[in-house]
């Protein structure tokens, strides 16, 4: 008998909606404002939600949920401590999700002792980066799948290039631009010259208007750390 469905573990990356203000109308006006920027952006992509305060209005959930599914976005989840909210999501379907724990880094003195021994480990072969040799025109979707994604030329206003590894433009970026899209917070965007619609590494983002005049000329790196996008224009000094 020929396999009817198959379950898989997968590490996805999700978009962590965070709320700061409990008025759900300001909310929803800071809402509206971010997602008319890149609407396209924002259509269809699955979002947890993580209250960042007390959300006494009892019916603030439920608003928020029909705001979010009016703009096309999918509510999946939600991250809280909250037993009100927990109850109140399970009750709408929403999962639960438990509240990020961050490893607490290891100082020198309490690292393990180990002997330095040099293992040659396995090679398990390389993955050349796909090499584009032309600017990506408007409504072009470039998609490098495991691996990097080099453009020769630029990435126009309207295009959209996706890597799961690094990106790297030797033009200029004027369109939208993903990195580590499987989720590898390790991976950085490199460019000419930055003035996009939107750049994103492993599923946190930024739009033009975000970005300091300062880090859209010349040469500039983009990394991820602490959730933030970290611009460096010093790489080549």
């Amino acid at each position: 008998m020929s396999k009817i469905i198959d379950l898989k573990g997968s590490i996805l990356s999700l978009t962590v909606l965070r709320l700061h203000s409990d008025n759900i109308a300001e909310t929803k006006a800071a809402l509206a404002n971010k997602i008319d920027q890149a609407p396209s952006f924002f259509a269809g992509i699955p979002v947890v939600l993580e209250p960042k305060v007390v959300l006494g209005d009892a019916t603030y959930l439920a608003l928020l949920l029909e705001f979010l599914r009016q703009y096309q976005m999918i509510p999946i989840g939600i991250r809280t401590e909250d037993a009100q909210l927990i109850e109140q999501a399970e009750y709408i379907g929403l999962a639960v999700f438990p509240k990020e724990i961050k490893p607490k880094k290891v100082r020198e003195a309490e690292k393990p002792k180990t002997e330095q021994t040099a293992v040659e480990l396995p090679e398990e072969g390389l993955k050349t980066a796909m090499l584009i040799q032309t600017s990506v025109r408007s409504g072009q979707q470039i998609f490098a799948k495991n691996r990097d994604l080099i453009i020769y030329g630029s990435v126009n206003p309207g295009a959209e290039v996706v890597a799961d590894g690094h990106v790297h433009v030797f033009g200029k970026v004027m369109g939208k631009v993903f990195a580590g899209a499987s989720g590898d917070t390790g991976a950085r965007i490199f460019a000419r010259q930055l003035k996009p619609e939107l750049v994103c590494i492993a599923g946190a983002y930024q739009l033009a208007e975000d970005i300091p005049n300062e880090f859209q000329q010349g040469f500039v790196e983009v990394s991820l750390k602490n959730d933030n996008l970290i611009f460096n224009t010093k790489i080549l000094d």
